[in-house]
C-alpha cells in the first residue's frame, strides 16, 4: 500500500495572488520588466510564508501527539435490583379460618344487637359477653391447638346466647308489654349474668396449660438455682 499523502498547506499559494494582484493594483504592468519584477516579487513572497508555514507544522504535529486521544466518559449503568423474594406463607387451615370467621360474626351481631337495647344494664352486659369472647377468640387465633376446648362454646354456648339477645330484643320492641313478655326480658336478663360467668371461665380455662408450664420452668429454674448455690434451700 502507497504512503497516504500529506496536506500541503494552501497558504503560499494564496500569498502569492494576492502578491501578484497588489503589485498590478499599485503598479502599471506595461512592459516586459514590469512583468519580470511583478514575478520575482511574488515569487519571493511565495517562499517565504512556505518557510513559515513549513516551521509551525512539525510543532502542531508534536502538539497533537502529544495531547492525549479525547476518551468519553463511562457510561453509569444503573444499579441491578434484585427481585423481590417472595416470602413463604404458611399454609391456610381452612377448619381454624372458618371457626375465627363464625367467631368474628358473632361479636359483630352481638354489637348491632347492643345498639338496639336502651337499658344501660343490659348494654354493660353485652358489653362483656362481646370482650369475653373476643379474647376467646384471640387466644384461639394465636394457638390454634386450643380450638378443641372451645368447640362447645363455639357451636352451643355462644349461637344460643346470640338467639336469647335476638328474643329480647323482639320482646322490647312490642308497645304494650303484659306479664309474659316482662317475665321473658326478665329471665333473660338474669341468665346473662350467668353467661358472663361461663364465658370468663371459658377464657381462664385456655391459659391451664400455659399454668402448668410456667410452674414446670419455675421449678425446673428454682433446682438449678439451689444446686449451683444461688438460692438458701432445696427445694428437692
Amino acid at each position: 500500500m502507497g504512503k497516504k499523502p500529506k496536506n500541503r498547506s494552501v497558504a503560499p499559494i494564496y500569498a502569492l495572488g494576492l502578491t501578484v494582484l497588489g503589485y498590478s493594483l499599485l503598479f502599471t504592468l506595461g512592459s516586459v520588466g514590469d512583468y519580470i519584477k511583478c514575478a520575482l516579487l511574488a515569487w519571493v513572497v511565495y517562499l517565504l510564508v512556505g518557510g513559515i508555514v513549513k516551521k509551525d507544522r512539525p510543532a502542531q504535529e508534536a502538539q497533537a501527539q502529544q495531547a492525549p486521544p479525547r476518551k468519553d466518559p463511562p457510561k453509569q449503568e444503573p444499579p441491578k435490583q434484585d427481585p423481590p423474594k417472595q416470602e413463604d406463607k404458611p399454609a391456610g387451615d381452612p377448619e381454624l379460618e372458618a371457626l375465627l370467621r363464625r367467631g368474628r360474626e358473632a361479636v359483630r351481631r352481638i354489637q348491632e344487637l347492643n345498639d338496639a337495647i336502651p337499658d344501660y344494664r343490659m348494654s354493660a352486659k353485652l358489653k362483656q359477653i362481646e370482650i369475653l369472647t373476643s379474647s376467646i377468640l384471640s387466644q384461639v387465633e394465636k394457638k390454634p391447638d386450643k380450638r378443641k376446648a372451645v368447640r362447645q362454646f363455639m357451636d352451643y354456648y355462644l349461637p344460643t346466647t346470640i338467639k336469647l339477645l335476638e328474643q329480647y330484643v323482639n320482646l322490647q320492641e312490642v308497645g304494650l308489654p303484659g306479664e309474659n313478655i316482662t317475665t321473658g326480658m326478665e329471665r333473660i336478663e338474669a341468665m346473662l349474668d350467668k353467661v358472663i360467668v361461663a364465658f370468663q371461665k371459658q377464657l381462664d380455662g385456655l391459659f391451664a396449660r400455659d399454668v402448668v408450664d410456667i410452674t414446670a420452668d419455675i421449678q425446673v429454674m428454682e433446682q438449678m438455682m439451689a444446686q449451683n448455690g444461688l438460692t438458701n434451700q432445696r427445694d428437692f
